[in-house]
């Protein structure tokens, strides 16, 4: 029987939201070719559609995350290292923006709501490295999602183009920086 470059591996996947999410197909994705994985899920109202799913792959760490919430943040890779020691990679998988702000159209979205969604959807990110570095001790992956908005306009879909392609940029900027170490 083969073994699976991630027998053994270890990681999050953030973001779930039900089982038609993104974050879902990854997180069972990950897990069916042999890696623990932990996940989270948003807020109370999300768990009773995320638990059951991280159940259903034997998930060791089950938590919320609002990210926005620093102190859930430091919680949840407080967990990882007194649990795993490690972590191996993350996968981020997480967006959001006030509805008003993202129907309608970029020149009119308030300062607030295209903050608020910057913030979430991508200075969160860099947030989780900077907590995942340390971890990452044998290197590791860091993985999140964008979509095709963010290298062209696409109808309604409103700030998350700036934004995405604000992420994207991101992911340049920390693969330079911690690439050297295998990251």
């Amino acid at each position: 029987m083969e073994t699976s470059a991630l027998q053994g591996k270890k990681g999050l996947v953030v973001g779930l939201g039900n089982d038609r999410s993104i974050a879902w197909a990854c997180a069972r994705a990950l897990h069916a070719a042999g890696a623990t994985v932990g996940g989270t899920w948003h807020t109370e109202k999300s768990r009773p559609h995320v638990e059951p799913l991280l159940q259903a792959i034997d998930a060791p760490i089950r938590q919320p995350l609002d990210v926005a919430d620093d102190a859930q943040l430091q919680a949840l890779f407080d967990v990882v290292a007194e649990r795993w020691g490690r972590l191996d990679f993350l996968v981020h998988s997480i967006a959001f923006a006030p509805k008003a702000d993202l129907q309608g159209r970029v020149v009119d979205s308030s300062r607030a709501g295209f903050l608020q969604a910057m913030d979430l959807s991508c200075h969160s990110f860099a947030r989780m490295a900077r907590l995942a570095e340390p971890l990452m001790t044998d290197g590791g992956s860091l993985m999140t999602m964008s979509y095709l908005g963010g290298q062209e306009v696409v109808p309604n879909y409103g700030m998350m183009g700036p934004v995405k392609v604000a992420l994207e940029s991101l992911v340049r900027y920390l693969a330079d920086e911690l690439g050297p170490q295998g990251i």
